[in-house]
């Protein structure tokens, strides 16, 4: 009777226990489940970054059309290298509205911050811009909200060229990481009537995001931009 007893003991107890297969298949399952939450974590962020780049665009496209009813033309860029750095583009100023003290151009988006003729010409190679003027009481804003708040049409931030003396320019910021892992700010590009472009009549303006696998220090590229 006692040996029976202790064969049930053991019995019960070898039926409690896991196998190495059924650990493994355990840890599997996990892994697998883990890698599913993974994925649509990223997919939901991708997705969360790309309708805000949509959002930020539709509002540039309304100010770049508003700016180009009232001078009857459209922002100008870099005539020089607007093809291989359409990042760099005097927008942020056009948009915004400047007004002019002294001989210094200051965007009323940021009166502190000064935009001088040297920095024209040493950033978008151009020597002044056409919303501004002396006479201008009143600097036009065309919708360009970039103090902040909920209602702010596009982000900015203050850059460098390295150019000895000359300090930073404000650019248009996306709001969505650059698909390069080297590029620290991940700016707006655009061209005025590009030849070679989507909108030969007009403009090009679009955003660089991150989608898909990465690929060395890059990651595969998504563009938004205002053609179909």
């Amino acid at each position: 009777m006692k040996t029976t007893t202790q064969q049930s003991k053991r019995a019960g107890q070898g039926t409690l226990a896991f196998t190495l297969i059924e650990l493994l298949m355990v840890i599997s399952i996990i892994g697998i489940v883990a890698g599913m939450v993974v994925v649509g974590i990223r997919a939901a962020s991708g997705k969360r970054d790309e309708a805000a780049v949509k959002a930020k665009l539709a509002k540039l496209v309304l100010a770049i059309e508003s700016y180009k009813a009232r001078h009857g033309f459209y922002p100008p860029d870099d005539p020089t290298s607007a093809k291989n750095t359409p990042q760099y583009n005097s927008l942020a100023y056009e948009l915004s509205g400047v007004r002019v003290s002294a001989p210094n151009l200051l965007p009323e988006a940021d009166p502190t911050h000064t935009l001088t003729p040297a920095m024209l010409a040493s950033y978008f190679n151009l020597l002044g811009l056409a919303n501004a003027g002396k006479n201008m009481a009143t600097p036009p804003k065309y919708s360009l909200n970039l103090v902040g708040g909920s209602g702010k049409t596009a982000d900015y931030v203050l850059a460098t060229n390295g150019a000895p003396g000359i300090p930073a320019a404000m650019f248009l910021q996306v709001p969505a990481e650059h698909p390069d892992q080297t590029v620290t700010v991940n700016l707006w590009r655009y061209q005025v009537y590009p030849a070679n472009g989507h909108n030969p009549k007009s403009y090009d303006l679009w955003a660089e995001l991150r989608k898909g696998k990465k690929v060395g220090n890059s990651y595969e590229t998504n563009t938004i931009g205002n053609w179909k």
